[in-house]
């Protein structure tokens, strides 16, 4: 019951969200009845959602002019098909991050000055620290800029927080009123948290938003047919105006990249069409040469997702830093997003038939167990 009541409860506010959406599109923009009760027949009847909304489906099919029965739903997405693809119970160890470097065997990742895993202080490569303070006193003294993150899996931007050093040398918080010291940063974060360099974009990325790291989503699949990593999309992901973030949930824009490293054209939060980089000078995305480091961004991508064989969907955020060096921000596993669909591409395009296939024959019949 508990489990019904929960699924019901995903299905109703998933409803509710994309009525709000449907507002950003024209009243003319229907799908027909027949069109969205084939639909219905795709997606409900193996999954443990209980209806669709058909606002979502006339946002995905109007804003990027495709129709298609293979958008994937969101409350089934979130439900039946993630639950089945990723291990959800393994997720929190895939995604630790500082520990990118020990799990996956690369360099990429941000240098961790201090991790806090589950009350136990680490460096970077795993040993103990038994005095935080010293790092506070030593370490942190070469650095003008730093950020602080949850350890353990998060999304949207949650509890980031920017420190600088102003002239005086003492640390602000640019975006809370945390004191920066290790017993506060305890007391905010409680058990699990990352102290990480301060990474500053490459200039390609900066012009989108100066004061965010605008990051690349790649979205790579792990095809039960034959076991292989294949690339589905790749998104840019910019802070709003002066955010330190460059979610989208906190007021960011998103970029569609098309497979040879060129844009499509963004959209805003509220599904605005843009057809220029945002740095006030217009230049059409159009114009815009192949991002830069993508060839690299897509090959690190590949080689992490080889490595997580208990996740067949991961969300990877890189980009490349100011010298020109490919990163790896974060992964994200247990809810890897699927709002790429708006673009007008279904999320699986022709790897739908077999994703259905496989999450009927390995469904997970309560979310609430997994």
């Amino acid at each position: 019951m508990a489990a019904a009541l929960y699924y019901l409860r995903y299905d109703l506010e998933n409803a509710e969200s994309f009525n709000t959406k449907r507002k950003y599109i024209s009243e003319h923009c229907r799908i027909d009845a027949d069109f969205f009760r084939t639909y219905k027949k795709q997606w409900l009847p193996w999954s443990s959602s209980y209806f669709l909304s058909r606002s979502e489906l006339e946002v995905y099919c109007h804003i990027g002019g495709i129709k298609s029965l293979d958008y994937v739903p969101w409350n089934v997405w979130f439900t039946s098909i993630i639950p089945t693809l990723n291990n959800r119970g393994m997720s929190g160890g895939y995604a630790e991050k500082g520990n990118y470097r020990k799990l996956y065997e690369i360099d990429n990742e941000p240098l961790s000055f201090l991790r806090y895993l589950n009350g136990i202080t680490y460096d970077a490569f795993g040993g103990l620290i038994h005095n935080p303070d010293e790092i506070f006193d030593q370490k942190l003294k070469e650095q003008n800029k730093i950020l602080t993150k949850p350890a353990i899996e998060s999304w949207g931007g949650k509890n980031v927080l920017v420190f600088e050093r102003d002239k005086q040398g003492v640390w602000k918080c640019a975006n809370g009123e945390v004191v920066l010291s290790f017993e506060n940063l305890v007391s905010f974060y409680k058990r699990n948290f990352v102290i990480q360099e301060f990474l500053e974009s490459h200039p390609f990325f900066k012009r989108f938003n100066p004061t965010s790291f605008n990051t690349i989503r790649v979205y790579a699949y792990r095809s039960p047919k034959d076991e292989q990593i294949h690339i589905l999309h790749t998104l840019l992901k910019v802070g709003g105006k002066g955010s330190m973030v460059d979610n989208i949930t906190a007021g960011g824009l998103f970029f569609y990249i098309l497979p040879d490293g060129k844009f499509l054209y963004g959209l805003s939060h509220d599904l605005k069409k843009i057809d220029a980089v945002p740095d006030g000078l217009g230049q059409p995305l159009s114009d815009e040469p192949k991002v830069p480091g993508f060839d690299e961004i897509k090959a690190l991508a590949l080689k992490i997702a080889l490595k997580a064989p208990f996740h067949r969907l991961l969300a990877i955020d890189l980009n490349i830093d100011a010298s020109g060096t490919p990163r790896l921000i974060e992964i994200n596993l247990s809810e890897p997003g699927g709002g790429v669909q708006v673009f007008g591409f279904p999320f699986f395009g022709t790897f739908t038939d077999e994703v259905i296939e496989f999450c009927k024959s390995h469904k997970k019949t309560n979310f609430l167990k997994i």
